[in-house]
């Protein structure tokens, strides 16, 4: 127990005085984090519409502003010959021309009907750029008729739970250096150990291999749940993020999705004959969970066949139980499917790690 514990710390000083193994697993998603989290994803987008106007008549000039104090447009002003060529250009979603004046041009009742130019290559701009428009048209009409409005709406808000961007990525973010530390640092510090025959030379003093193997484990599991934790400070504190749920819940979560990822680890550096050889494995099996995981996105916009293999993706589990507790404030019996599919996939990995992991090449046995 003594000599586990002395282990531990040698390991833990190692992996401290490891630059390289703390950017990758610390800095690094910790920049992520400030660069997505610092860009407005919440902000709906504009409509980029282009308006051409002459000398406008009275009324025709609160038809224009109407559309200039909608929130969604977003107004470029010219003449007809520049706007178009903005919007062949893909710089503009429509080009409205407005006539000097809507009320005498249309003539004994009948409807005026202005064109609206809209880019073909952007349908869905296109249709919200014609239904803000026809709305302020409509509108326009009802007041030069002196139509009296058939109802009105009264705003009444409720209390709900604001859903920010930074709330989706922060528990993604956590679950992906979770996965870098636990399998890069494992698979590259172990796969150099054997190469250079330093895990060769360990079983030849008094310590078993399964003390420092153990000793590496307890380092990492213990960095894991500091990881998260500079993360979880940060959201709140940068981004005022509010952690919903229990954080003794979140630190099962992350130590076992980091157990998870240990066994992955290990398994990499039994599997990589040389140091060469594990950044081409551990890539092959984490880039892609980085994308369909639910790391940066949610897979709800996935093919459903993607969707149902990103489902059972051990970051997924991971990415899903932290969101679960962080965002919603879900309790052990919200997410015990999640963690149900982080221990199958412990259990799996581990016994992938005992079969595959070795202190020495085959050749120098």
């Amino acid at each position: 127990m003594y000599c586990t514990y002395m282990l531990t710390i040698a390991s833990l000083k190692m992996f401290l005085r490891n630059r390289q193994a703390l950017f990758f697993s610390l800095f690094m998603p910790l920049m992520i984090l400030l660069i997505f989290g610092s860009i407005d994803f919440d902000k709906p987008n504009q409509v980029h519409l282009g308006l051409v106007t002459h000398h406008p008549s009275l009324a025709t000039s609160v038809f224009l502003e109407r559309i200039r104090k909608v929130e969604a447009l977003g107004i470029e002003e010219g003449t007809y010959e520049a706007e178009m060529a903005e919007l062949h250009r893909g710089k503009r979603t429509a080009v409205l021309d407005v006539p000097d004046d809507l009320i005498t041009i249309g003539g004994s009742g009948t409807p005026k009907q202005l064109t609206v130019h809209v880019n073909a290559s952007r349908p869905m701009d296109s249709q919200i750029a014609m239904a803000i428009l026809q709305q302020v048209a409509d509108r326009a009409s009802l007041l030069a008729a002196n139509a009296p409005p058939l109802f009105t709406l009264q705003r009444e808000e409720d209390q709900a739970r604001k859903s920010r961007y930074i709330d989706f990525l922060l528990p993604g973010v956590i679950a992906m250096s979770i996965m870098q530390m636990s399998v890069f640092s494992v698979a590259f510090v172990f796969a150099r150990y054997r190469e250079q025959g330093i895990l060769k030379r360990l079983l030849a003093t008094p310590m078993r291999p399964q003390q420092f193997v153990t000793a590496n484990i307890i380092t990492r599991l213990f960095m894991s749940v500091i990881q998260a934790s500079i993360f979880v400070i940060a959201g709140i504190v940068i981004f005022h993020v509010h952690v919903a749920g229990a954080f003794w819940l979140l630190a099962v979560c992350v130590v076992l999705g980091a157990l998870m990822f240990l066994g992955l680890g290990f398994t990499i550096s039994g599997l990589a004959k040389t140091i060469e050889t594990v950044p081409v494995l551990a890539n092959i099996l984490v880039f892609p969970m980085l994308f369909i995981g639910n790391v940066f996105f949610s897979a709800a916009g996935m093919p459903a066949w993607l969707r149902a293999i990103a489902s059972y993706l051990p970051l997924t589990y991971l990415a899903n139980a932290l969101r679960g507790v962080m965002t919603d404030g879900a309790g052990l019996g919200d997410i015990k499917w999640e963690l149900v599919g982080m221990l199958f996939w412990s259990v799996v990995l581990i016994a992938l790690a005992t079969v595959t992991f070795r202190f020495q090449d085959k050749e120098g046995a």
